[in-house]
């Protein structure tokens, strides 16, 4: 890989010529995507005894060939939500958690495989077709992963996708936002995401964790020497997400781009309004 054609930041390394990965906090390595167009990162959460990889990626490489250069624990894989570009490799993995939400369980056909349509899956916008599988077990929200002296709880965070979870690590004091909050464009302009969820969620979240926590998005931006690194933000981008969305809905205005602060914009559709103009 030549520096010129893709840098990566400081701590940054190449697993290969597509993974690249950073150890981001205890027991934490970040895998990203940057020659993926959206700049995807996957996150490995370790324990002493057991290992979880939140999001997978779109599929465009096997992400399970680098998590076995990274752990020899057992993995389990975990999406955030069920977007094409973030469940492209849950089917290369033997055990597979998936949200408890009615809607995915509505998707489990007589074979006992997950099959999610477009509406939530997306993948007619990259021309990506949904990959079966089957579900080794449904968490619910609130639950806790136990990876042996490590627990990751499951928070839903509906808004940027009805299925839409994120992580809490509090021992290492991370929360893994995926894409209900990363540096850059938030999506709240796709079908499923809503305002109304987007703003009950981040009044959740915020609840939850403290001044000191690291938020991880799913969804990089490179910095200004044009570098890559695993897209960090802080309890303060959160709480501007909160006021932002607090004041657009006293407002009754319907931008389609809304700043969030210098690091943030959050687009979003017409349809994304209507739980507000319906309570």
């Amino acid at each position: 890989m030549e520096e010129t054609q893709c840098k990566l930041g400081p701590g940054v390394n190449w697993a290969d010529d597509w993974y690249a990965i950073e150890r981001v906090a205890p027991g934490v390595t970040a895998i990203g995507e940057p020659l993926y167009h959206q700049l995807n990162w996957n996150y490995l959460i370790e324990g002493a005894s057991q290992a979880l990889l939140f999001d997978t990626g779109p599929g465009e490489r096997d992400i399970s060939k680098v998590i076995r250069t990274l752990t020899d624990k057992p993995v389990t894989a975990l999406a955030s939500h069920m977007h094409y570009d973030h469940t492209g490799n849950m089917h290369r993995f033997e055990r597979r958690l998936v949200a408890d939400h009615p809607v995915l369980r509505d998707c489990v056909d007589d074979s006992e495989n997950l099959i999610v349509p477009d509406i939530l899956h997306l993948g007619s916008y990259e021309n990506r077709a949904w990959i079966p599988f089957r579900v080794s077990e449904w968490i619910a929200a609130g639950s806790a992963i136990d990876l042996g002296g490590k627990h990751v709880e499951v928070i839903a965070t509906p808004g940027h996708a009805v299925d839409h979870s994120a992580l809490f690590d509090r021992e290492a004091n991370v929360l893994f936002a995926a894409d209900f909050l990363y540096p850059g464009e938030l999506y709240a302009q796709i079908p499923g995401s809503n305002l109304a969820a987007y703003l009950d969620s981040a009044r959740r979240l915020v609840s939850l964790i403290n001044p000191e926590t690291l938020i991880l998005g799913a969804h990089g931006q490179t910095d200004a020497d044009d570098r890559h690194a695993a897209p960090r933000l802080g309890y303060t981008d959160l709480r501007d997400l909160i006021t932002t969305l607090e004041k657009l809905k006293d407002s009754g205005v319907m931008p389609e781009r809304i700043v969030v602060n210098d690091r943030m914009v959050l687009l979003a559709s017409p349809m994304a309004y209507s739980a507000w103009q319906t309570r």
